[in-house]
């Protein structure tokens, strides 16, 4: 179990690396690249507190709280998607 928390935290990271490249290469005066980037940043802290939680919890966190981020991630790059479009 433990091992598959590890791989879920990875990939997390990575998206984290992602999305910062992703706010960095944004023209912060373009009104949708406002909007992605707001995005792009709640997810990226809401993966920063995950990662967080788990290494402050160690082996005695709970599963539902990393789903329900995971979730709230899925949900803010889907909404913010929607909302700014392609960049």
């Amino acid at each position: 179990m433990a091992r598959s928390i590890e791989i879920a935290l990875v990939i997390l990271l990575l998206v984290q690396g992602v999305l910062t490249v992703l706010t960095w290469m944004l023209n912060p005066i373009i009104v949708t690249h406002q909007t992605l980037a707001a995005g792009y940043i709640a997810s990226s802290l809401i993966i920063l507190s995950l990662i967080t939680y788990v290494y402050y919890r160690g082996e005695e966190y709970d599963q539902e709280w990393i789903a329900a981020g995971i979730g709230m991630i899925v949900l803010i790059l889907l909404l913010t998607y929607l909302k700014g479009g392609v960049v």
